[in-house]
């Protein structure tokens, strides 16, 4: 089910101006913090006052009520009723739910592997535990459109790759579309089959993660750090699961070779081209391989490229260890 915005509003000197698309699928709204994300889920879910236009699968959801858009939200602090159990949170938005069209309260939570903790309080549970009941109750209101606002926040590495999982394995047992806020490029790669990239109230690039993942108006709202390449995950071996659907590789993460390694530890070498060498504010430099697997992305120094003789058109393999990715 395509969901249509375009967005105004006004927060004090703050503009918001978005128009963007997502489609069927796991669109990630990304970004850098005070760029709007939060904004435009809060007036897609019609708690903020907007200007423009909403449509979800063509029905016109501008000045509808919040609970008649069927629409979910997913908060960052998952917002649990704390005077009820796990079980009386998903029964209460299972209640309202047209016509009971989704599995029971049980199912759902054996669905979202909290069954064992359907009878105890929300207060007692993990923050892990606490985000699954929050996505639990929301599915469990039979919506047509899934927001989520930060889901990872509040979760340390294991858990969050686990939580990434769900949400893939949820869209795949449902169908159930979403739009995931983060500002992770990891998370953003694992989950997006289509990003849409904002800054400063506008998005700047939006469409499949491939092409976006290249586009240097994507690149700059990345730190330096996180500078790098989407590869799809069936494509290099890794610890992750091959549902997710890409993994993102740094520049700073992989090393370049000018002759065809032998006899290595790295499990994953791609022999490409170089495509582009462009030299960075820094005095190092940032190599664009063209491989089988996809574009590829090393930082290198100076002195590297030199000793390597490294030069446009010529061939090269890049070095990437499995726990890099």
């Amino acid at each position: 089910m395509m969901l249509e915005a375009h967005i105004q509003l006004h927060q004090g000197s703050f503009a918001l101006q978005a128009v963007f698309r997502a489609p069927q699928g796991i669109t990630v709204l990304f970004g850098p913090s005070g760029s709007g994300k939060s904004s435009i889920l809060a007036a897609l879910a019609g708690l903020k006052h907007m200007q423009g236009h909403v449509r979800l699968g063509g029905r016109d959801l501008q000045g509808l009520a919040p609970c008649r858009r069927g629409v979910g939200l997913v908060f960052q602090d998952a917002r649990l009723f704390p005077h009820l159990s796990v079980r009386a949170n998903i029964a209460y938005a299972w209640s309202r739910a047209p016509r009971h069209v989704v599995p029971s309260p049980d199912d759902i939570a054996r669905f979202f592997d909290i069954a064992a903790q359907l009878d105890r309080p929300v207060t007692n549970l993990s923050g892990g535990e606490q985000s699954r009941v929050a996505l639990a109750r929301a599915v469990a209101a039979a919506p047509d459109f899934l927001l989520l606002d930060e889901p990872f926040a509040a979760l340390d590495g294991v858990r969050r790759r686990a939580f990434i999982h769900v949400l893939l394995e949820l869209h795949r047992a449902y169908g159930l579309s979403m739009l995931v806020v983060t500002h992770n490029i990891e998370d953003a790669a694992a989950l997006a089959s289509h990003l849409v990239a904002l800054c400063q109230g506008r998005v700047v690039v939006q469409g499949r993660l491939s092409d976006v993942a290249r586009d240097a108006r994507f690149q700059a709202l990345l730190d330096p750090r996180d500078v790098g390449a989407a590869i799809p995950a069936n494509l290099l071996y890794s610890d992750h699961t091959p549902s997710e659907q890409a993994l993102w590789l740094r520049a700073d993460h992989v090393l370049l070779a000018a002759e065809a390694p032998r006899a290595i530890s790295a499990r994953n070498v791609l022999a490409g081209e170089i495509a582009t060498i462009a030299r960075e504010k820094n005095g190092s430099y940032l190599i664009e391989l063209a491989t089988s697997a996809g574009t590829v992305l090393s930082r290198l120094t100076g002195a590297a490229v030199r000793e390597l003789e490294l030069t446009q058109g010529k061939r090269a393999w890049a070095l990437i260890k499995a726990h890099s990715v």
